[in-house]
């Protein structure tokens, strides 16, 4: 039996529940926030249910509640970051407002962050910028969960992109995988024991499989075979090789391993569109596209980010519907913290 929670009792939960683990209270209201969007979003493998591994990481040591981030200057348009091993959220927001305050003094900037750990939902960040009049392009490496096209073993993330565009009315915000789905589905699909569908994973073995947990323990695949492998590996690039961190299969692994940290990068360009009108032209090609002859059994055409924009206003409307895992689990960090359970 599903319990559904409004966006603010989830975002008290989260922060009460990272600050008794040692997170001052801006740092834990940036990574909540950054779950909650992901759970309004509709995208709840990215969302609530981080809340125990993220304690866990940080009780153990293996994260720092508090990092020192320094952002170093290396010429007009670009900054690298170090995350000093702190939760990705923190270092991920000050990268990205440093693309943002560059590109509005000369159009463009890019922030390279090194030393970090998972920062969710990419989406978020992309946002954050598109809320400034900037467009945004946002990628980070993940460790090794996703075979390159023709192998079968995980030697490369599913390194997400991230692009958004601002448009007035409709704005357009494109986040995903480069792999055919993203890994955390399987893994919430692992914890429920249920299957998954055929072509998304391959078992150790190295053969395709519909068992999620048999998944968890193989590879993801890469989206569209070759393409989503080439995409995967110049995301590897941006967001982990510029950075002069780890890459590839040297991360570590945020569910099992809590001897070193994870060192993931991210990448963060923000474009101050020239002039006036640039949103207007974006208004007239999704009005433009929106006039495509529908296929069969098809309502209407929607734009990146649109579904997702739909279920946010439903969340904010209806509340946000936990499953009993989630919920067991959310209940069992609240009492090992010492704090209130989930309302």
């Amino acid at each position: 039996m599903e319990v559904r929670h409004s966006a603010e009792a989830l975002r008290r939960f989260g922060e009460r529940c990272f600050v008794a683990a040692g997170m001052d209270r801006e740092g834990a209201a940036i990574v909540t926030d950054v779950l909650v969007h992901a759970e309004e979003r509709g995208h709840a493998s990215h969302g609530i249910t981080r809340v125990p591994i993220t304690v866990k990481r940080l009780r153990t040591g293996v994260m720092k509640p508090r990092p020192d981030v320094k952002i170093e200057q290396v010429a007009p348009g670009m900054a690298l970051v170090d995350a000093d091993n702190g939760p990705g959220p923190i270092a991920s927001v000050r990268a990205l407002d440093a693309a943002v305050a560059m590109a509005k003094t000369q159009g463009v900037g890019v922030a390279v962050v090194a030393h970090s750990n998972h920062n969710g939902a990419g989406s978020y960040y992309a946002e954050r910028a598109l809320k400034q009049g900037c467009i945004a392009l946002c990628t980070t490496n993940a460790p090794p969960s996703m075979a390159v096209h023709g192998g079968r073993t995980p030697v490369i993330g599913t390194n997400p992109v991230t692009m958004g565009v601002p448009g007035g009315d409709v704005s357009l915000l494109m986040d995903m995988a480069t792999s055919v789905v993203a890994r955390g589905k399987i893994v919430e699909a692992s914890k429920r024991k249920e299957a998954i569908p055929q072509g998304w994973a391959l078992d150790r073995d190295g053969r395709p499989t519909t068992d999620a947990v048999a998944a968890e323990k193989g590879v993801v695949l890469p989206l569209a075979g070759a393409k989503g492998s080439a995409l995967a590996i110049m995301v590897e690039v941006l967001s982990g090789v510029l950075g002069g961190g780890r890459f590839a299969g040297d991360l570590g692994n945020l569910y099992q391993d809590f001897e070193t940290p994870q060192d993931i990068g991210h990448f963060f360009l923000a474009l101050k569109p020239p002039g006036e009108g640039f949103e207007a032209r974006v208004g007239t090609l999704v009005g433009q596209l929106r006039q495509s002859a529908l296929q069969e059994g098809v309502a209407e055409i929607l734009m990146p980010g649109e579904p997702e924009t739909r279920r946010r206003a439903q969340s904010l409307a209806e509340g946000i519907d936990l499953p009993d895992n989630v919920a067991r689990d959310l209940d069992a960090v609240a009492d090992l913290l010492g704090v209130a359970r989930l309302a």
